[in-house]
């Protein structure tokens, strides 16, 4: 893999879930001759991420983030697309191949109480990466472990404690160390501190923003909260309802961010935080559209005919790209 060359390369991904219905519908599509109802959770979604770099993924519920990390993490498959990890296509490997690849991409969950087993110690959680992985120095562990633990900031009294005996805050710390114990060039955290006190976000952030520099990590970040992904993102993709709408530089999101839906969001984030008033057309419910027309159109200020055909991610500004007709207009 040459210099230049991105840890993680997404292209074209596109991931749908059956609508579950009654036994007797199934049986009348079926005799119909009809395919069953899809949710389309992914539509074409397109990325990069380079060593060093975190690219924040923001959207509200339903958009299609953790289906995103879940895609990636293999725990689905896509319907199309491909995904490259350090030049290696991720889709289509089975067995020991997979586990080779996956290895250089981690995830840091959400909950920070039930992504870890009650049952076992500290000391076992970290550990299991490396015996899945078959990496386990025999040789100085206890030495190794109490460094990563200290990497994340808890001392080597944890080693033989259980989750229970610790705050959520801590528990998150655990977490991380158990992601960074393979040395991954990529790590995904989903939601990783919407589960914790503000205080303890800015800490868990912190500390993820130190561990990108000192480890030259690549960082997939999935949130909800507009101000979180602003302060440890470089760049942000925007999703809705399963399609990237805009991807631009984080410290341009406020001031350049020009898709409707991307305004609707920020706006939404003033609304919670100082009570301002929403414009009437940004909070209805969107309905269903066709793959052929705009995503947004059922609900967009901006919407016009035009917009009946699907737009594409087109360059509006160096590292700037919108999927809109009108998104200049906003």
């Amino acid at each position: 893999m040459s210099v230049t060359s991105p840890v993680l390369e997404v292209t074209g991904l596109s991931r749908s879930f059956a609508i579950e219905s009654s036994m007797l519908k199934n049986i009348s599509d079926r005799l119909r001759g009809s395919k069953p109802q899809a949710l389309r959770a992914l539509h074409d979604v397109s990325f990069s991420i380079a060593a060093g770099e975190t690219l924040g993924v923001l959207g509200e519920s339903g958009s299609g983030k953790s289906t995103l990390a879940r895609v990636l993490m293999g725990i689905y498959e896509p319907d199309s697309g491909s995904a490259k990890l350090c030049g290696h296509e991720m889709f289509g490997r089975q067995g020991a191949e997979r586990l080779a690849i996956i290895k250089n991409m981690q995830m840091v969950f959400q909950d920070p109480f039930g992504s870890l087993d009650p049952r076992m110690t500290v000391r076992q959680i970290i550990c299991e990466p490396l015996k899945i992985h078959k990496m386990m120095p025999a040789k100085d562990i206890d030495a190794f472990l109490i460094s990563a633990l200290a990497d994340v900031g808890l001392e080597s009294g944890a080693l033989d404690l259980y989750p229970s005996e610790f705050s959520g805050g801590q528990r998150q710390r655990i977490g991380i160390c158990r992601a960074l114990m393979l040395n991954p060039g990529l790590l995904i955290a989903d939601e990783a501190v919407s589960a914790l006190d503000v205080s303890v976000q800015a800490q868990i952030l912190e500390l993820l923003i130190r561990l990108r520099a000192e480890r030259n990590l690549a960082m997939l970040f999935i949130s909800h909260d507009v101000a979180v992904v602003r302060q440890i993102s470089d760049r942000i993709i925007l999703l809705y309802r399963g399609n990237l709408v805009e991807e631009l530089p984080a410290d341009q999101l406020l001031t350049n961010g020009c898709h409707p839906y991307t305004r609707h969001l920020l706006e939404a984030a003033l609304f919670l935080r100082e009570g301002a008033v929403l414009p009437e057309s940004t909070v209805a419910v969107a309905a269903p559209v066709s793959s052929d027309g705009c995503c947004y159109r059922s609900v967009c200020p901006l919407a016009r005919i035009e917009c009946q055909n699907r737009p594409a991610l087109r360059e509006i500004a160096s590292n700037h790209r919108v999927a809109c007709h009108f998104a200049t207009e906003s």
